[in-house]
């Protein structure tokens, strides 16, 4: 086949060139790979120890203790020669398939391939000279965060690699799709998000059937409903029995109650809550689409959302904790975002105040995002109306002084109200600052380097890679946006609890990390022009065209384009349609798509709990599916307990159980956190195998050691596996 202009433009750089490109990215990989597996505190980030011991075993390594460690010498040959097959196979593979699909000679598309993908193989050469270099300068500190990174750089430069594939895999002019059709969702983001919510839904199910499923923070949620149906209050007897708003200004699960009548079971509320994080793909579509122009970016960006593992965690967080109100935070805000760009102020308000029901949470974002709007007014508005910016500014400006305010009040008013005048519980997360409300603002003011020290530590530089770079690191591309996260970004770094995005704390976060995503992805090609046109003090030619266009509003009705001193209001666009994009903004956009779907699947890889992880599969791994969705032999003998207690009577068990009796009279919790009893407790239920379960034998009850007259023990009928305590009456 000749080659075509194009194709000898392609084709600049030699095959031999290509060839060694591909070589030194290999060996690259190899001597990374070896540096990794040489260690078992290295490797531990991306694997279990289980399955590092394997895999250098399989490699013919030796493994040795050293010091808190091991170590394990592996044979460079073996490493390299495997790597050597991956990289050919992948190399020749990928070239054949893309000469054909877009009908280029072999030899200049693999030229191609081999030049532009394996780059990103030899950034691992830069990454172990920097480990290097850490080590020699014994900073003990960065070493450790450069290990914590790792997950994150294996993300880039996979996502880097695959997107270089995706692009060649394209033709130029089929890329670019600009969406004409208003508001219509294709059929990719209905089905991802069906197989999100269908997934997740079946894990909480098999969480629920292993008797998996904790009480704190997951099922008191339900029993909060079933108690309120019942007159016994908005309360969960896991806090004594208080009203639960001493806890948090969490109401939105009530939401549920027309359809608890009917079904009342702790699966309901696992199923909103899979399908209200699953909506959340459709504004993440249309917000990302309004950016770029391009359907086939949005849904890139949608699918990514729905592999986004910090957002899986509001599901399934890393301790198995399945519900939690404020998971409804994020599709809630998204759509009034979405609302924002519309610009329907009602509709916003009305979505953010949902968002305030999952909890008090939810104000230090608003807060931040009235600022962003009254300052911002340009950035969704389409229209030179005075009045209408001045409407929108004061809404900003309202929204910003409502959040501090209720934030405050919540904090020193209404929570502490609800617990008989005792400080939040949440203060104790800051253990640092003092543990207490009024010292910890006190530390930070009067200790500001404290202060400084714990938000610029190690663990927040993790934290901020956790939320960006399973989305390509995006976010950064609109600061503006993603400064709306920063205030409760920042608190959240100040306790070693809440300063991760493998539990809930994060939740108000993601809505604003997705949609400053959305704001990057036209940006993503272009970003690095402009920053070298910023450098060089020069325009790029596409910001002069810019600048040289007569905007539609200042063109005569004659279609002239002369300028008029009155300028007439133009009508804005019908508000669903797509900002017009041209074809460079809008391939730039795709290809953006398509590296952020790849971040956020490859980083899910590592850190995901859920079936696209590796620890998923992994038997050695403590998240292996079979330890945790297959009902075993625990689960099988629980049904014997039900039977031995009726419904009408008080029960005290410990977790894990506690959620199958908080539709009896009472259900009390019987752990370290509340040591004994109430006196009207009727039985006990102990279960001696669940995984934070102290108490194996029923003289280990000290109920039933120190007054065997109160206590009668009966029959066992569950072969050890649970212990069951009648008061004598």
């Amino acid at each position: 086949m000749p080659a075509t202009p194009k194709s000898r433009r392609a084709a600049s750089t030699p095959l031999w060139t290509s060839a060694a490109i591909v070589a030194l990215g290999t060996l690259g990989v190899a001597l990374h790979l070896s540096s990794v597996l040489s260690r078992a505190d290295v490797a531990e980030v991306l694997m279990s120890p289980g399955l590092w011991r394997q895999c250098v075993v399989n490699f013919g390594a030796t493994i040795r203790p050293e010091g808190t460690t091991q170590v394990a010498t592996v044979p460079f040959l073996p490493l390299f020669a495997g790597c050597l097959v991956l990289s050919l196979v992948t190399w020749l593979g990928g070239a054949a398939v893309m000469a054909r699909w877009r009908k280029i000679p072999f030899p200049v598309i693999l030229a191609q391939w081999g030049s532009r993908g394996w780059p990103w193989w030899l950034a691992t050469f830069a990454w172990e000279l920097l480990g290097l270099a850490l080590d020699l300068s014994g900073a003990l500190a960065l070493g450790a965060l450069w290990r914590a990174l790792l997950p994150f750089f294996y993300t880039l430069i996979g996502a880097g690699w695959l997107t270089t594939l995706a692009m060649l895999l394209q033709d130029r002019l089929r890329s670019v799709t600009p969406v004409t059709a208003a508001r219509r969702t294709p059929w990719t983001v209905w089905v991802a998000a069906a197989a999100y919510f269908v997934g997740f839904s079946t894990l909480n199910w098999l969480l629920w059937e292993a008797l998996l499923l904790p009480h704190g923070d997951s099922a008191m949620y339900e029993e909060h409903v079933w108690n309120l149906l019942h007159g016994k209050g908005f309360r969960s007897y896991l806090d004594s029995g208080r009203l639960f708003l001493g806890e948090h200004i969490q109401v939105i699960h009530l939401g549920v109650i027309p359809l608890y009548v009917f079904w009342p079971s702790h699966l309901l509320l696992e199923l909103c809550q899979s399908a209200g994080l699953a909506a959340g793909a459709f504004p993440t579509f249309w917000i990302a689409r309004r950016h770029t122009g391009s359907a086939k970016a949005a849904t890139c960006l949608a699918v990514a959302y729905l592999l986004y593992f910090p957002m899986q965690c509001l599901d399934i967080a890393v301790t198995y904790k399945t519900f939690r109100p404020n998971a409804f935070e994020i599709p809630l805000i998204l759509f009034g975002l979405d609302a924002l760009e519309r610009g329907r102020i009602r509709t916003l308000l009305i979505w953010l105040g949902l968002a305030l029901l999952c909890q008090e949470d939810a104000a230090p974002v608003i807060a931040p995002l009235g600022l962003w709007i009254a300052c911002r007014q340009a950035a969704f508005l389409d229209s030179t109306d005075p009045a209408a910016r001045r409407r929108w500014a004061v809404t900003g400006l309202a929204l910003a002084v409502f959040g501090v305010l209720y934030v405050i009040f919540v904090v020193k008013v209404a929570l502490p109200w609800f617990r008989g005048g005792e400080d939040v519980h949440f203060a104790r997360y800051f253990e640092d600052f003092g543990g207490e409300s009024n010292t910890i603002v006190s530390t930070i003011l009067h200790h500001p380097l404290v202060f400084l020290e714990k938000l610029l530590g190690s663990p927040s530089w993790v934290f901020a890679c956790g939320m960006l770079a399973p989305l390509g690191f995006l976010p950064l591309l609109s600061p503006g946006r993603l400064a709306v996260a920063a205030p409760l970004f920042g608190v959240l770094c100040l306790s070693s609890m809440t300063n991760t995005p493998v539990h809930h704390f994060h939740a108000p976060l993601v809505p604003i990390v997705v949609w400053a995503a959305a704001a990057g992805l036209p940006q993503a090609l272009l970003f690095p022009q402009r920053l070298a046109a910023w450098w060089s003090g020069n325009d790029s030619p596409d910001t002069i065209e810019r600048r040289s266009q007569i905007r539609p509003e200042a063109r005569l009705r004659t279609g002239k384009t002369l300028r008029v001193t009155a300028v007439v209001s133009p009508v804005p666009p019908p508000e669903d349609l797509p900002r017009v994009r041209d074809r460079r903004t809008i391939r730039s956009s795709e290809l953006a798509g398509i590296w952020c779907l790849c971040c956020a699947l490859i980083s899910g890889m590592f850190l995901s709990l859920g079936p696209l992880g590796i620890g998923f599969w992994d038997p050695n791994s403590s998240r292996y599916w079979k330890d945790h969705y297959v009902p075993g032999e625990r689960a099988k003998r629980f049904p014997a307990v039900l039977k031995q207690i009726p419904p009408d009577q008080r029960v005290a068990s410990t977790d894990y159980v506690h959620p199958r009796f908080t539709h009896y009279a009472r259900s009390y919790d019987y752990s370290a956190y509340r040591p004994d009893v109430p006196d009207d407790t009727d039985f006990i239920v102990i279960d001696t195998r669940h995984p934070y379960s102290d108490i194996k034998t029923p003289e280990q009850v000290k109920e039933y050691r120190d007054h065997p007259d109160r206590w009668e023990l009966l029959p066992d009928e569950t072969d050890g596996f649970f212990i069951v305590l009648k008061r004598r009456r």
